[in-house]
Formats: C-alpha cells, sequence, structure tokens
C-alpha cells in the first residue's frame, strides 16, 4: 500500500527527532537534503533543529558505548599487556588502527581511554611540541595574574608556529575557535608581561591547579593514558627544565621564585648570555650566515649536542626584550665581529670539522638507540632525524656562502648564465654585489630541486667536479632521508607521497628497502630500527660522503695562488 504524502512527512518529522540527519532522511525517501528540511520546518509539531541535534548527540552517543564496550570485551587484556610492557598509548592506537580497521578511530581511542591502564610517562611527554608545552606554561601565568588578552596585538605581536602548534592541539581536542582564540591572546599577554621586564613566575602547584580549573572549563579529560593540554607539571619539567620546575621557568625567562631573581640566574649570568650571542654572531660570520633568532635556535641545539650549554633562543629575546637589541648589546659590549672572510682564510675547515660533528653524532645517535628501552627509541630517532637533517642544511648553506666569498669569479660568472633571474641580476650589478640577496636560506635549499651536489654555477669549476663524483646511490639514500625528515615534522598526504617516491626509487636499486607495509610514521620509525638499525645506518652515512666531497673542495680553494 503506498503511504500518502502525509504519512511521509510525518515519519520524516519522527525519524528527525529520533536524530538522523536530513541527509539521511533524504536518502531514505528519495528526496533532497532541502526538501526534507522544507518538510520538517513547515510542520507545527516538527522537532526544532537544536532538539534535533541534541538527539543525534546522544544517539552516537548511545552507539559509541556500546561499541566502546563490544571492543574492550575482546581487547582489554591485550591492552593491559602492551601498556604493561611499555607500549605508549598512541602506540597501542596504531596496532589496532593497522590489525582492526574497520573499526572506528573513535572507537579504539575511547576503548583504550577506558581500559584504565597506565601508559609509559616517559613516552607520553612527546604528545606535545617544545611550542606548545611553553604556551601552557604562558597561559597558566595569564590567568594565575589574571590578565586580559587582546587578540588585535596578538595578531601582531606572537608566533605564528607557536600559535599553529597550539591552535591546533586545542582544535584536536574539540575545543571552540573562538576560545582557541581566547586562550591564544591570553597567552601572548602573559609574553608581553615578561618582556615588560616585570619579574614573575608560577610554582609547579600553582600551575597543576590551573590546569585542573582549565581542562575543567574545556570539558577535558585527565585521566592515566589520556593527553589534554594543557600537559602536566612533569611533563613541562622533563621538557623544558632537564627535571627541575626551577630551570623550566628559566628557560622562558620566568624568575623561578618568589625572592625576585633575575630570570636565568639559576643556569646563567648576564655575561653568559652575552657570550652567547657574541659567539654565534662570530660563527654565523664565519659561516656567512644570516644572523636570525631561527639561526641562534639551530646553533644553541648543536652546541648542546657538542657538551656546550648556551641560553635558549627564548630566553635570550626575553633577556633582552628582542632579538636585534640582543644582537646590539653583543657588538656593544665588546664582541669583536669579524669582518667577511677574506683569500687568506680559505683554509678553515667548514666541511672538515661538519665531517667530523656528523660522524660523532650518527655513532652516538646508534649507541644511544640500542641502549635505551624498545618503547622509546622511535621517539628518540624521530628528534634526531628531525635535527640532524636541519643541522646539515644550516653548515652546507653557510659552506656554500663562504666558498662564494672567496672566489672572486662566482658573481662574474653568475652574470654570464643567460637563465640568471632577472631579480638576482638586478642584485648582482650592485655595487658592491648584493650576493646575499641571492643566497637566502630558501634559494640554497631548493637548489636543483634538493640535490645536494648542484650549486647553480655558484661553486667554481674545479670544486664542481668534486661534488659532481659523489655517486647517484648517495643522493638516493639522501633524498630518503631528507624526505622521511619531512614527513615526520609535517605528516602530510604531499610530504607522505614524496617519501613513498623517494623509497620507491632506492628499492628499485636495492630491494632491501622495499617498504611492504602502509606508510605511517611509526611504521617507518620500527622499519628504520629494525635488524640492527642496519637500513639506518646507510641513509645516515650519506651525510658523511657528501661532507668528504665539500672537504675536498675547501683543499682546492685553499690551494689556489
Amino acid at each position: 500500500m503506498r503511504r500518502s504524502n502525509g504519512d511521509r512527512d510525518l515519519e520524516m518529522c519522527r525519524q528527525y527527532a529520533a536524530g538522523r540527519t536530513l541527509q539521511e532522511i533524504g536518502e531514505t525517501f528519495g528526496v533532497s537534503r532541502e526538501r526534507v528540511r522544507q518538510i520538517v520546518s513547515n510542520r507545527s509539531d516538527a522537532v526544532s533543529a537544536s532538539d534535533a541535534r541534541s538527539a543525534r548527540r546522544e544517539a552516537r552517543a548511545e552507539q559509541l558505548t556500546s561499541q566502546v564496550s563490544e571492543f574492550l570485551a575482546i581487547h582489554r587484556e591485550g591492552i593491559a599487556k602492551l601498556a604493561e610492557g611499555g607500549a605508549s598509548r598512541s602506540d597501542v592506537e596504531a596496532r589496532f588502527a593497522l590489525l582492526f580497521p574497520e573499526v572506528a578511530a573513535v572507537v579504539v581511542r575511547e576503548a583504550i581511554a577506558n581500559a584504565k591502564v597506565l601508559f609509559d610517562m616517559d613516552v607520553q611527554e612527546f604528545a606535545f611540541s617544545t611550542t606548545a608545552i611553553e604556551a601552557a606554561v604562558w597561559y597558566a601565568l595569564a590567568r594565575e595574574q589574571g590578565l586580559t588578552g587582546n587578540r588585535h596585538v596578538a595578531a601582531q605581536g606572537m608566533d605564528l608556529d607557536e600559535m599553529e602548534e597550539t591552535g591546533q592541539a586545542l582544535l584536536r581536542e574539540g575545543v571552540e575557535p573562538m576560545v582557541v582564540a581566547e586562550i591564544l591572546g591570553l597567552i601572548h599577554a602573559a609574553q608581553e608581561l615578561v618582556q615588560s621586564g616585570t619579574e614573575v613566575g608560577i610554582s609547579a602547584a600553582r600551575y597543576n591547579a590551573r590546569r585542573e580549573s582549565v581542562l575543567e572549563e574545556l570539558g577535558m579529560e585527565s585521566n592515566k593514558g589520556a593527553r589534554p593540554w594543557p600537559p602536566t607539571s612533569q611533563t613541562v619539567m622533563k621538557r623544558l627544565g632537564d627535571g627541575s620546575w626551577a630551570k623550566a621557568q628559566v628557560a622562558l625567562g620566568l624568575t623561578p621564585d618568589s625572592r625576585g631573581r633575575p630570570e636565568g640566574l639559576l643556569l646563567f649570568e648576564p655575561r653568559d648570555y652575552l657570550a652567547a650571542v657574541a659567539d654565534f654572531l662570530r660563527d654565523a660570520q664565519s659561516a656567512g650566515s644570516p644572523a636570525t633568532f631561527e639561526g641562534y635556535a639551530s646553533w644553541v641545539e648543536a652546541e648542546e649536542r657538542s657538551g656546550r650549554r648556551r641560553p635558549s633562543a627564548v630566553s635570550v629575546r626575553l633577556y633582552y626584550r628582542g632579538w636585534t637589541s640582543a644582537k646590539r648589546a653583543a657588538i656593544a659590549g665588546g664582541a669583536a665581529i669579524p669582518a667577511p672572510r677574506t683569500r687568506e682564510r680559505v683554509g678553515t675547515p667548514q666541511a672538515a670539522t661538519a665531517l667530523h660533528h656528523a660522524q660523532q653524532e650518527i655513532e652516538r645517535v646508534l649507541v644511544a638507540l640500542g641502549e635505551l628501552r624498545p618503547a622509546d627509541r622511535s621517539t628518540h630517532l624521530e628528534r634526531f632525524l628531525k635535527s640532524f637533517l636541519q643541522e646539515f642544511e644550516f653548515r652546507r648553506r653557510g659552506w656554500i656562502r663562504a666558498v662564494v666569498a672567496v672566489d672572486g669569479s662566482a658573481v662574474r660568472r653568475r652574470l654570464a648564465d643567460p637563465a640568471l633571474r632577472a631579480k638576482h641580476r638586478t642584485a648582482l650589478t650592485q655595487r658592491p654585489p648584493a650576493v646575499s640577496e641571492v643566497l637566502t636560506d630558501m634559494y640554497l635549499d631548493k637548489l636543483g630541486g634538493g640535490d645536494p651536489r648542484v650549486t647553480d654555477g655558484w661553486v667554481r669549476a674545479d670544486v664542481q667536479v668534486e661534488l659532481d663524483s659523489v655517486g647517484d646511490g648517495t643522493i638516493l639514500r639522501f633524498t630518503v632521508l631528507k624526505e622521511a625528515r619531512n614527513y615526520l615534522v609535517h605528516g602530510s598526504n604531499e610530504a607522505r607521497g614524496r617519501l613513498e617516491a623517494a623509497l620507491e626509487g632506492m628499492a628499485a636499486v636495492d630491494s632491501a628497502f622495499e617498504l611492504k607495509q602502509s606508510l605511517t610514521a611509526r611504521i617507518l620509525l620500527s622499519w628504520l630500527l629494525s635488524n640492527e638499525q642496519w637500513r639506518l645506518r646507510l641513509l645516515l652515512n650519506c651525510v658523511p660522503e657528501l661532507w668528504r666531497a665539500m672537504v675536498v673542495g675547501e683543499t682546492l680553494l685553499a690551494a689556489a695562488p
């Protein structure tokens, strides 16, 4: 019996009130979503849109609860055993996502959260970026001080990376965008307070109290295994202060106790700040690299890997209330910043130093990975790959700039190239040539599509011959290493595609590099760590091979009359 339009419309309203969406109802009755909306809107007995949304939420919550219970009935014991073995929450989620793709990710996530097991906190502490952890302390401080955020001011002065990383951490937890904006405004207000010279800090106990109130306001849970933002004070101490709350405060430029001690003095004296900036400026000048705030941050990381502790970039900026002021203070304080290197100083062994450092770093990380618990190795390797490739890029830029600086024919050679871009030609025809406007970080990193042998004709022919002697196999390994780093940093589909293409190219010449699983960050790291890390060692050794060619190039330049 054919149903009348009145009966049909009534049934549509009933289903809408029960929580079905307009799209689902339209597909059931063979009409458009808009037609369903018109029908339910025109009936006086129809449920309101807000009530319908509430019904949908309740229905989905009931369905989710049922699915989580079913999942736990089967896998609770397995989850507990994995946690006892040192697996992190994210590792367990990844395992079930790969083996049970038919189960929704939210079901797996909620089931693991409800399993009431204790995951390893040494692994959990890396759930947030350092930037997001720093932002959490700033936010707690702003709340503690009763500050008011100003989004207009934050839009002009707040660091974009800090905004994005903190914002994404909150948006992933379902925090409303306007609430995220208010939080970012308060973070910037706290930073401005400290930059103004006010000596202020927050104790670990007060931070924890503020954290609990924030979690309650945002409707987040802080159970064992959960990772809501703001992170715990333990995470802050481990990531920012080597296990010390006072050191974490100092790293951010805060006063660690009520005695009004100037920021940084627990670890560094005023002269340490001056010396650090001056030493960085000398190294940047020697390498021909721009003396940027980001460059100083990378330099501090390199110094720490060499066993020399320096004030962090954030601490220096806060201490001097700006990076430009820091550089001015170093020069005004008597720092002798050397003039650009001359031909007589060609022998400074930049590549030789970089080669030695790269070899030491490779051996150090391979030994360290062998001594770590299996549950901790992936996290350690990920952090190493990011810093190792960043340092190579930083040092290579400096090497090219230094080689160009001592080669009087470099600018003339580039101007003779008919394919030289008009913008670059204009810069190089100035008196003196504005070489730094051409040899930017981005330009140098993109040379030859990322092939480190390519210099666009900037280096002398005999030096270029040495670079060209590096085999294609080495470049294949370097490409895999670089794209692996990029994928671990960005995690985008585009980055994954480039890494998959690089792996295919590598596998074409060495079948042992064929990855026979769907690529994810965790699978990649586990794959590199497998079989006693031999793939990892082979990939990493491409960097010393590149530096050896540059060492020969340095020798040729030094020997030139």
